[in-house]
């Protein structure tokens, strides 16, 4: 009897110690193996695994804070006094990264260069962040998404997107960026979204934009564009969305609009278009696209104004360019190259003698029916030589043809009048007054014998 009791005994006692060797080997796997959510996250933040996220946002942190674990996918530390990134900042691989609504105003060169695996960062609203390093972004060949919005950026550095391959999302709206640098974002092959609205930018250059062959939506609206380069646009073939609305575009060169031919929604509306002869071009292409498009209300000439430039018609454009109305009276709108107003807003004869010019179709586009222009044959070429001699300026005006004239945006302005060029005499009168055809008679055979005369001299 007491043997079996010690037997049941000693068998029991072997059960107790299997459990609580059991038991204790679970703890160890458990600490060991897998870890509990809460194990080496940094105070005052929030650790959750799969994937493994360290919230510390809304901490009022002045740095990052140590202790994120290394193996980290997502950081969140938005809505904190972060005021600088340094290189040694970032002790964890990461793939999202948020910083965005700090006080950041500095990011050493390189501060990102150890996240290889980082796929979006957010550094939208910092607004003390008005400058960056032109290597800030190094080593990030695997970023997908940059946030810089809100930031009061005044100019970025021309290598600032070097080698960012990878890069499909660019967000840089509201800032003050006054203007873009060639081939800012020609390492950007694999950009799709590029926001530059709520900006300053005032110009588009020909080569701005050089690289992004798969852009697919551009947004530069509500900045204070006035120009664009004709060749601006030449590598978005694939462009579908383009905003340009509320801006100070007057004109827009055809070719801009030909080179993105997969444009499907086109905002231009809140711009002073010109629909005088410049806008030619753009309504041609309105004719043969099938775009989405909004309305381009028309602010000058007067006749047009208020009229959607889209819906022109062909004889709008039939006698280019067209008297003003609302000019003074009896005075032509003529169109003059940019060089030729510069000329004469430069040397503009005195209002005591008028200057006399001949008129030609290389730098004044009047008269686009006949070949025969005005002219008065009471005046004799020495007395265009004594009154208005060429200078080195205008003899160095380009050359224009009719085919020209429309296919070199921005060296056409119809806003150039007559009267404020000292209108030459005549200018206004019939081709050939009749009253002088007996007085060109007389003149052409005085030059005739004149001509004689000298062969004679010359051969004997």
């Amino acid at each position: 009897m007491e043997t079996r009791w010690t037997a049941r005994s000693r068998r029991s006692s072997k059960i107790r110690r299997f459990k609580s060797g059991l038991s204790l080997w679970l703890v160890v796997w458990l600490v060991l193996v897998k870890p509990s959510p809460v194990q080496g996250c940094p105070r005052l933040c929030v650790c959750y695994p799969s994937p493994m996220t360290v919230s510390c946002q809304s901490q009022n942190f002045t740095s990052v804070p140590a202790g994120v674990p290394f193996n980290s996918q997502r950081v969140f530390l938005q809505n904190n006094q972060i005021t600088e990134l340094r290189v040694d900042s970032f002790g964890f691989e990461t793939q999202v990264l948020w910083l965005y609504s700090n006080n950041i105003s500095w990011i050493e060169a390189g501060a990102f260069s150890e996240l290889r695996e980082l796929e979006e960062l957010d550094l939208g609203d910092n607004p003390h962040l008005r400058r960056l390093e032109g290597g800030a972004f190094r080593g990030l060949e695997k970023l997908q998404s940059l946030h810089m919005h809100r930031c009061r950026l005044a100019v970025l550095p021309h290598d600032i997107f070097h080698k960012l391959y990878s890069l499909q999302f660019l967000y840089l709206q509201e800032n003050q960026l006054h203007f873009l640098q060639d081939d800012l974002f020609s390492d950007l092959v694999n950009l799709t979204h590029l926001f530059l609205h709520g900006n300053r930018i005032r110009t588009l250059s020909e080569n701005v934009f050089r690289g992004l062959v798969n852009l697919d939506r551009l947004l530069l609206h509500d900045n204070r564009v006035r120009q664009i380069n004709r060749r601006a646009f030449r590598d978005l073939g694939r462009l579908t969305i383009l905003y340009l609305f509320n801006n100070s575009l007057a004109e827009l060169p055809g070719q801009v609009l030909r080179d993105t031919a997969n444009v499907q929604f086109l905002r231009l509306n809140g711009n002073p278009w010109s629909c005088g002869c410049e806008a030619r071009p753009l309504w041609e292409w309105f004719r043969k696209s099938r775009v989405s498009s909004s309305e381009l209300v028309c602010a000058s000439p007067s006749p047009k104004r208020g009229s959607d430039l889209r819906f022109l018609r062909e004889m709008d454009f039939a006698l280019c360019p067209l008297p003003d109305p609302g000019s003074l009276a009896g005075t032509t709108t003529t169109t003059f190259s940019t060089k030729t107003r510069w000329w004469f807003s430069k040397s503009k004869p005195v209002s005591t003698s008028k200057g006399i010019f001949a008129k030609s179709s290389e730098v004044v586009k009047a008269f686009p029916f006949t070949s025969v222009k005005p002219f008065n044959p009471s005046i004799s070429s020495n007395t265009f030589s004594t009154k208005y001699e060429i200078g080195e300026e205008e003899a160095a005006l380009p050359k224009l043809d009719p085919e020209e004239y429309w296919a070199n945006y921005g060296n056409e302005d119809a806003s150039v009048r007559c009267f404020e060029l000292e209108c030459p005499p005549g200018f206004d009168s019939p081709a050939i007054p009749p009253s002088s055809s007996s007085s060109s008679c007389l003149i052409s055979l005085v030059s005739l014998s004149i001509m004689a005369l000298s062969i004679h001299l010359l051969f004997g």
